[in-house]
């Protein structure tokens, strides 16, 4: 049997600056309430695990014969330097729905941790408000979709203008996928990954092509010009009776399993029945999970250690979120 191939030696470090700066935090409450607190409850802390697995942090929800497993994993390289993740996500329930969000912050914008946050929870946020049914009138779900997306870019400019930061510090992609009554509808700017699984196996790839023809190119990052108007044009909403799971991934899961269409389905099986043979797993890719983690007695801290995979070159931040129907 061939050796694995090497890879280096990788520490732990704790960031020493602040997750948000202190004198943010009214900025961010403004636009985003209760996100400071959650926000730096995240980060890596000495001792302190709290509702995070070491490097990794998740949750879980079940909602309406639903259920959603989501875990975000600090990058090796990250973690290695001292840096935060800069990836976010967020679940949240609301009356006969839910809506899961998954954010990339770019690393060349020095905020984007706090970009990546604020989108995810704005969008999720936003979107139950439109479509609360105390809400006169509550919304549809395609243009709840839209209107929440207007907000999402509102709520981060305004932040940038308190901070006095430029558009460009926040810089994150953004995926969305909601449940409302007998629809799904999904929301990308940016790269990463979605893709629902039929009940027949088929799989439906929305936004296939929102990175280009090579993996991790990105034309359009929140909060900048033209990222609204592509993210508005991505909303779409499909029939959910057929639909039994949805997988939503950052790039730092969907750049390992490149090309993401070809390899989605030994994904999931990956994850509900646990680690396939080598032969049909991308090439150098090694498992680090070998059991299914929908069936473990911890969802979330199984798909936190499900992320730590090994793939020799990628050692970006991982977040993914797994939706199934319950039996």
């Amino acid at each position: 049997m061939p050796e694995p191939p090497s890879r280096p030696v990788w520490t732990t470090q704790v960031p020493e600056t602040p997750w948000c700066p202190e004198a943010w935090r009214e900025h961010l409450e403004a636009v985003a309430p209760g996100l400071f607190e959650s926000g730096s409850a995240s980060v890596p802390a000495r001792g302190a695990r709290g509702a995070s697995y070491g490097e990794a942090i998740g949750s879980r929800l079940t909602s309406d014969g639903w259920s959603l497993v989501l875990s975000s994993r600090r990058g090796r390289l990250h973690a290695h330097r001292g840096e935060h993740r800069e990836d976010a996500g967020a679940l949240l329930h609301f009356a006969d729905g839910w809506v899961a969000a998954v954010a990339d912050g770019a690393g060349s914008a020095p905020w984007s941790r706090l970009g990546s946050a604020l989108a995810t929870h704005v969008v999720t946020h936003a979107l139950r408000e439109a479509l609360q049914h105390g809400r006169a009138p509550a919304l549809p779900l395609l243009p709840a979709l839209r209107e929440a997306s207007a907000a999402t870019q509102r709520a981060m400019r305004q932040f940038a203008d308190a901070a006095g930061i430029p558009y460009k510090a926040l810089r994150t992609t953004l995926l969305v996928v909601a449940w409302h009554g007998h629809a799904i509808g999904v929301l990308q700017v940016g790269d990463g990954a979605m893709v629902l699984r039929r009940t027949d196996g088929t799989l439906v790839h929305p936004h296939a092509a929102a990175t280009g023809d090579f993996s991790g190119e990105v034309t359009h990052f929140l909060p900048d010009d033209g990222a609204l108007e592509e993210l508005v044009e991505s909303a779409a909403v499909h029939g959910a009776d057929e639909v039994m799971a949805v997988l939503i991934a950052s790039d730092g899961v969907e750049d390992p399993w490149y090309p993401f269409t070809r390899h989605a389905t030994t994904l999931f099986e990956a994850l509900t029945r646990g680690a396939p043979d080598a032969a049909v797993l991308p090439s150098g890719l090694i498992p680090a999970w070998p059991g299914s983690v929908t069936q473990a007695a911890d969802p979330v801290h199984a798909l936190a250690e499900w992320l730590a995979f090994e793939k020799r070159g990628e050692n970006d931040d991982r977040t993914l979120c797994l939706i199934q129907r319950q039996a």
